[in-house]
């Protein structure tokens, strides 16, 4: 098979005992995938044998707490219908015309005044900026990226970001805006995703039905040791979301969508999705991952995970706000486990979502850790 990636690294800094290696590590998905580590002779001069080159970390800036997020949609909306591996459309529940400022209302009475200017509807306004470091995280070590990989869709090399965290790797190919591939962060790293053009092209992180093309970004500004930030917005700015990556996780800023979404995961855990794999939701009621689900998890941070018995690694999954809206989950093509936040229904913005992997299956250690990012974002 031709190979899926091809990289080249930036470093967020020199790696130090605890932190990621500073060499790029043997892929052990099932797809061969090449390498381009090259830099300059000027560059290569300048460093130690091995040593990548780091990157300068900006100051951050004043760190500004999330808004709330309004819930409970569930009367106002219908089941979204679930094909081809992407959640459904829903028609879109649409927004009143604005009505310009300064524009006089109705009069009470012939002689009487009118009720005076109507105001305009507010513009859409986005989540504010996550904090750019998190403090007491659980997981030592810094982030390293590149800017310059590649993954094969659909039989091209498209531009990628590849950001590798002490926790877990990730693949965001840059005109989806999406996660195609997950590593976890063991030694002898597992798939999570494992997609692959012509294969499994439907697997990936969040899966948003019609997902349109997009420009991705990543933000310099925001950069340090233990932070990335991407920004993907369609070219006619009805889509726009982030992606902030953290040593523990992964969280996405939903800030605009023209039609109703859903967080959702499409992969395997582990590698392969067998009996060992679990399913549990937040208050620790577990089942086999190869039998559906369907229901509304408990608020008010609405999570459940996907647990690899054998391995004794896990995937969470988080939405940071409660409402009566079902998550579903079921398998897809008899090998693949898709999880759903919102089922397709999600319409209330900015919304935000977080994933994580963590070298554990015990509830407990789950449970600590969602509580930890739920923190940390607020």
């Amino acid at each position: 098979m031709s190979p899926l990636k091809r990289h080249a690294w930036v470093a967020l800094s020199c790696c130090t005992s605890g932190a990621l290696a500073c060499a790029p590590a043997t892929d052990l998905d099932a797809h061969a995938r090449g390498r381009d580590t090259s830099m300059s002779p000027t560059q290569a001069s300048e460093l130690p044998a091995g040593a990548l080159p780091p990157a300068t970390a900006p100051g951050a800036p004043p760190l500004a707490p999330p808004s709330s997020t309004p819930s409970g949609l569930a009367e106002a909306l219908a089941p979204s219908e679930v094909e081809n591996g992407l959640i459904g459309q829903m028609p879109d529940a649409g927004q009143p015309a604005p009505i310009a400022a300064g524009d006089a209302g109705p009069s009470l009475a012939p002689g009487e005044p009118t009720l005076g200017p109507v105001p305009a509807v507010p513009p859409q306004v986005p989540a504010p900026d996550l904090p750019n470091d998190l403090r007491d995280a659980p997981v030592a070590g810094e982030i390293i990226f590149s800017d310059e990989a590649e993954w094969e869709v659909e039989g091209v090399f498209e531009p990628t970001f590849e950001i590798r965290t002490p926790s877990a790797s990730y693949w965001v190919v840059k005109h989806l805006g999406s996660i195609v591939s997950i590593e976890d962060g063991e030694a002898e790293a597992e798939q999570w995703i494992d997609f692959s053009s012509g294969f499994r092209p439907l697997r990936g992180v969040p899966r948003f039905a019609n997902a349109p093309v997009v420009s991705t970004l990543r933000d310099d500004s925001s950069q340090t040791p233990t932070h990335v930030r991407l920004t993907s917005e369609s070219a006619d700015a009805g889509w726009h979301w982030v992606w902030d990556f953290y040593v523990t996780h992964v969280t996405l800023t939903v800030n605009r969508a023209p039609a109703p979404f859903a967080f959702a995961y499409q992969g395997v855990p582990g590698g392969t999705l067998g009996a060992e794999d679990r399913l549990v939701v937040s208050d620790g009621v577990s089942q086999g991952a190869r039998n559906s689900f369907q229901g509304d998890l408990p608020g008010p941070v609405e999570w459940a995970y996907l647990a690899d018995t054998l391995l004794e690694r896990s995937l969470f999954l988080i939405q940071h706000a409660d409402d009566a809206l079902p998550e579903a989950y079921q398998v897809r093509d008899n090998d693949s486990a898709f999880l759903s936040l919102g089922n397709g229904q999600h319409q209330l913005l900015p919304q935000r979502f977080s994933l994580g992997l963590i070298g554990s299956v015990e509830h407990a250690a789950l449970t600590e850790r969602v509580e930890f990012v739920a923190r940390a974002i607020r």
